[in-house]
């Protein structure tokens, strides 16, 4: 150890950092023991305005050497001191150590649970990381590093917050807290076993009893009864006395690892050898943790019996026995019993007769013979599924109806909980889906898992996460036999191999739902793992399968952080999932929302033809999902409290992900569904009564609040159907300190399409038109040429338009306008083909070739008759930067106009089976009289009523996603401007009509209860226009 001045034992890095910023000056450097490896030491080096991080690692003949990005430097050391004077120049550093920096005015250590009274500030950019120093260890935010590391600060990409400096002094532990009677006696007991102890001459070690007696007597003991006085479960002093002695038991643990693995590799006869195999999977030189070597001592057992299995099969094959293997497989399923496939289920509902007198009826689903019966006292009546032509729900008024038109009349029937409505929705769903006459589909259901498991075994039964139960928004068990179309799991800190997971998804998948699933896709980077699975119905539906990886760890080059994602085509729609593990630590949410911006930027997946447009806009879904390690701002105190109380929307005001999110840093655009169940991380192993909010390392206690760091988060195409189904977590899997969070999906597919009438030719083929095209920017650049991109998979190439006709500047914005377009020609003219596409515009400045926004603009409401005005936002790497509007239809010689016309009117546009719920106006109102009627021959089936029913124009634009289109028929009738168009226009704000629509609010009927909070999640971010458009709405 040396005494020089830049040596400083009891500094964490981020306390270096502050000291080294401080200093200002190119050279500045500290050096500090490392907390993870013995006899080797830490660099942090300042060198402009970045702070640089290296280890000094000894070698294999007791000497020093530097590690640096490369590798380990081959000059050697024999001391510290000697390594420090022959740098003073650069050799292999970035610059010379020339500053020397030494310890001044460090903040004082924080105690690691808040007491009551004293409120901790929840200010983002607080510290929320409390640390408390054990006897004998320095303070320190996180470990030494592997490689040099780059903190940018003052210009270019903000680095890491730090520690707020003006921390409010909290009083000392014994000036808080007096110590009570009991507590005295407590402990005056306790120290009177422990001298019994000593006398007889338990086999202890001496320094140990005297670290116990510190204990004891000092400041640690009444830090552990504070801690459980006001509420924790953690002794946190205590443990840190085990750290020390566990540090040994890591390392024969290792060993004793290696080994069982050696022998798992040269039994598992089936996979061929490699060097690069499980081995030296090691802790990458984080600070020791002392409840992951108490898992992996949990974890022993389990591999151990993984190995004897693994060797027990080889010998089976190898001598040809498999009788013993077969009972074993026969013995497990049994365990699955519980999760028998329920394909009846009955409701007790209300049903309204003549007179509109009501009777308590019996609904029978049976998903197997796709029937619908209602027990009445008269007798029984019987639907095929094929004559059940719609149903409507009804979301205003206090009763839960729900509105079913067969083909002989339309029944009405009234629930008593909105939970039963859903699940007769999506029985009744699962009924036209599994009876469809169709070969293939056009909506599928998707299970999205995610689950950081770390550094442990699983247990043997993952059913409740594959079966979406648990938590928060849950599947209801008569869901749970019918299987999804697609899986997708994703792991972080996975403590399987990656055969040895995938070969467990597959069985435990084929065992609940006794079916036969194909693994797509698997992909790992690290110990982050994601695997893609389906059905094997369709697996001859995927296609350009690609995979990604981007590391976001120390300096970008270690991948314990940072992402892992596949893309591939399920028919004609392109998919996307991202598994991430962001940095950890409450105090590095600008850190996390660079590793998304990073992964977003440099994962190389999808087409290569939208490669000019950001890369969430290339897939028609994607989804984001894994640890994403976003914290809660409040102290450990009031989120406890929050809990007890059940107040989960409170918590969810200080969640640093949803803060970011609207502050439009992260994540734009995706979506998430309502968060109904309580943090995911991080609880005690073993258990979900309790939060182990104390993390005892070598070198401090940090805290770690409980926080919903697992999520998922979708976006889809506008237009596009999708509809989320669960979203909770777990609460019977309890080896790792998150619990696995799972949820679930309708999604709307395409086909590879073929032409019913052939290609056609150049004379008959039909053409996209656009006029009229308008393009706001909210800032202005000072260039004035710019032309629009056309990208679309119905087009056989990108088309480029003229330069703009018009440009406006105004103070901070532009306008620029073009009044014609070249006419697009899609390579396919079937309108059925069409009316599922989108445009991607791109809006190129031709000064610098650069792209400075896009947008996507849906052909669902395309028009053959006249032009249909269309508006959207126009985003740049997902930052709003303005609007477009314009004009869109579809020209074609009149022989092809009459086709389409016929499709529009009842003639061919096959009905989509997400088509068939529908959302009507409130119970009561004239729309009421007038079902939804989708499709052609669902008129011919009505008129056998003695009259034609109209479609509905009440019909919300989903159920109840926003994202739900229309149906082909409705379209038709939205030619002519509706009546809420007409009222913003009177008021100026028709920008907001595509909006409002979209989000489900196109009926006057419904914008009578519209508020403020309505107008805001529909997008109407300015206070005058709400303001205008609400005193309108008064008025009605």
């Amino acid at each position: 150890m040396s005494d020089k001045k830049w040596f400083h034992r009891q500094t964490s890095r981020s306390e270096a950092e502050e000291l080294l910023y401080k200093a200002g000056l190119d050279g500045s450097f500290i050096v500090r023991p490392s907390g993870s490896i013995q006899g080797a030491y830490a660099l942090s080096l300042l060198y402009k305005n970045n702070v640089h991080t290296y280890r000094a690692l000894p070698t294999e003949d007791g000497m020093l050497s530097i590690q640096t990005f490369k590798g380990v430097q081959q000059r050697k050391f024999m001391t510290i001191d000697e390594l420090v004077d022959n740098n003073k120049e650069a050799h292999g550093l970035v610059c010379g150590l020339t500053n020397p920096v030494g310890a001044t005015d460090l903040p004082p250590p924080v105690p690691p649970f808040p007491v009551l009274g004293n409120r901790i500030s929840n200010n983002v950019n607080d510290n929320n990381q409390h640390r408390v120093s054990s006897p004998g260890f320095p303070l320190s935010n996180s470990s030494p590093r592997n490689a040099s590391i780059t903190f940018p600060i003052g210009t270019g990409r903000p680095g890491p917050p730090l520690p707020a400096r003006d921390m409010p002094e909290l009083p000392k532990i014994p000036d808080q807290i007096v110590p009570t009677n009991q507590e005295l006696r407590l402990q005056q007991a306790l120290l009177c076993r422990f001298e019994n102890m000593q006398m007889m001459g338990l086999p202890v070690s001496s320094n140990f009893q005297e670290e116990i007696r510190t204990y004891l007597n000092g400041k640690n003991w009444k830090s552990d009864v504070t801690t459980i006085t006001v509420g924790g479960s953690q002794c946190a002093q205590l443990q840190s006395l085990l750290v020390n002695e566990a540090v040994t038991l890591q390392s024969e643990l290792d060993v004793f690892m290696e080994k069982v693995e050696f022998l798992r590799v040269l039994f598992d006869v089936s996979t061929p050898l490699c060097t690069n195999s499980s081995f030296n999977r090691k802790a990458n030189g984080s600070d020791f943790d002392l409840e992951q070597v108490l898992g992996r001592l949990t974890d022993c057992s389990q591999v151990v019996q993984i190995l004897n299995k693994t060797a027990h099969t080889t010998i089976e094959k190898g001598l040809n026995l498999s009788t013993s293997n077969s009972r074993e497989k026969a013995s497990k399923r049994k365990n699955y019993q519980r999760t028998a496939l329920m394909l009846k289920k009955r409701f007790e509902v209300k049903m309204e007769g003549a007179l509109k007198k009501t009777t308590q009826v019996k609904v029978e689903l049976d998903v197997a013979r796709g029937t619908l019966s209602i027990h009445k006292p008269e007798g029984e009546i019987l639907y095929n599924n094929n004559r059940i032509l719609q149903i409507i729900k009804h979301n205003k008024g206090k009763s839960i109806k729900l509105e079913v038109v067969f083909d002989d009349k339309k029944r009405e029937f009234c629930f008593e909980e909105n939970q039963q409505r859903e699940v007769f929705c999506q029985l009744i769903q699962q009924i036209r889906n599994s009876h469809s006459k169709t070969s293939e589909p056009d909506q599928i259901s998707i299970f999205c898992g995610t689950w950081n498991m770390g550094n442990a075994l699983p247990p043997d039964d993952l059913s409740s996460w594959l079966l979406c139960s648990g938590s928060g928004r849950v599947l209801d068990p008569s869901l749970h036999s019918i299987p999804h179309d697609m899986y997708v799991f994703g792991t972080q800190e996975s403590g399987m191999t990656e055969k040895d997971w995938n070969r467990k998804i597959m069985e435990e998948i084929g065992q609940i739902f006794n079916d036969n699933f194909h693994l797509v896709v698997h992909a790992s980077l690290w110990q982050m793992r994601i695997v893609v699975i389906v059905k094997e119905e369709h697996k001859h539906r995927i296609s350009h399968i690609k995979t990604s990886d981007v590391k976001t760890g120390i300096a970008n080059t270690l991948g314990n952080k940072g992402a892992v994602g596949v893309s591939f085509f399920f028919g004609g729609t392109p998919f996307c999932f991202i598994n991430s593990h962001l940095t950890s630590g409450a105090e590095k949410c600008t850190r996390r929302n660079n590793n998304y911006h990073d992964i977003i930027s440099q994962l190389a997946l999808g087409n290569d033809r939208f490669k000019q447009f950001y890369f969430t806009n290339r897939f028609e879904h994607i989804f984001f999902f894994g640890d994403l390690n976003y914290r809660l701002n409040l102290g450990v105190e009031d989120i406890l409290r929050s809990l007890k109380d059940n107040e989960l929307r409170h918590l969810q005001e200080y969640d640093q992900l949803r803060i970011e999110k609207n502050a439009a840093k992260v994540l734009s655009g995706f979506n998430e569904d309502e968060i109904n169940f309580a943090p995911t991380y991080r609880y005690e192993r073993g258990t979900r009564e309790h939060y182990a909010h104390l993390k005892v390392k070598t070198t401090c206690v940090k805290t770690n609040v409980p926080s919903w760091c697992d999520r998922v988060m979708w976006k889809s195409y506008p237009e596009v159907y999708n509809i989320s189904r669960s979203y909770g977590c777990t609460d019977d899997i309890m080896s790792s300190d998150h619990s696995p969070v799972f949820s679930s999906f309708y999604v709307g597919v395409r086909t590879q399409y073929v032409p019913k009438q052939g290609v056609k030719n150049d004379a008959s083929a039909a053409q996209i038109l656009l006029s009229s095209i308008e393009v706001k920017l909210k800032r202005g650049s000072g260039r004035k040429s710019f032309s629009l991109a056309f990208h679309s998979d119905c087009l056989p190439h990108c088309e480029k338009s003229e330069l703009n006709t018009a440009m406006e500047e105004k103070d901070s914005s532009i306008e620029l306008k073009w009044a014609k377009i070249p006419a697009l020609k899609p390579i396919i003219s079937d309108l059925e083909y069409l009316v599922d596409q989108h445009l991607l515009i791109g809006i190129r400045c031709e000064d610098d070739g650069d792209y400075i926004g896009e947008c996507m603009v849906p052909l669902r409401k395309i028009s053959t008759d006249h032009p249909k005005r269309f508006s959207q936002p126009i985003t740049h790497k997902e930052e709003h930067v303005g609007d477009i509007t314009g004009l869109l239809n579809i020209s074609c010689p009149r022989g092809f106009r009459l086709r389409a016309n016929a499709m529009f009117s009842g003639g061919g546009i096959k009905e989509k089976t997400y088509e068939f719920i529908q959302i009507g106006g409130s119970p009561g109102s004239k729309e009421d009289d007038h079902p939804i009627i989708v499709g052609g021959d669902r008129k011919k089936e009505m008129r056998n009523l003695g009259k034609f029913i109209p479609p509905m124009q009440v019909v919300r634009s989903s159920y109840p996603s926003p994202t739900f289109p229309r149906n082909a028929e409705s379209s038709n009738h939205e030619n002519s401007p509706s009546d809420l168009e007409i009222m913003l226009a009177e008021i100026g704000m028709t920008k907001h009509a595509t909006r409002l629509i979209e989000s489900g609010w196109d009926d006057l009927h419904f914008i009578k209860d519209m508020n403020d909070a309505d107008l805001r999640e529909a997008g109407v971010r300015c206070d005058k226009d709400r303001a205008i458009i609400l005193e309108r709405i008064q008025r009605l």
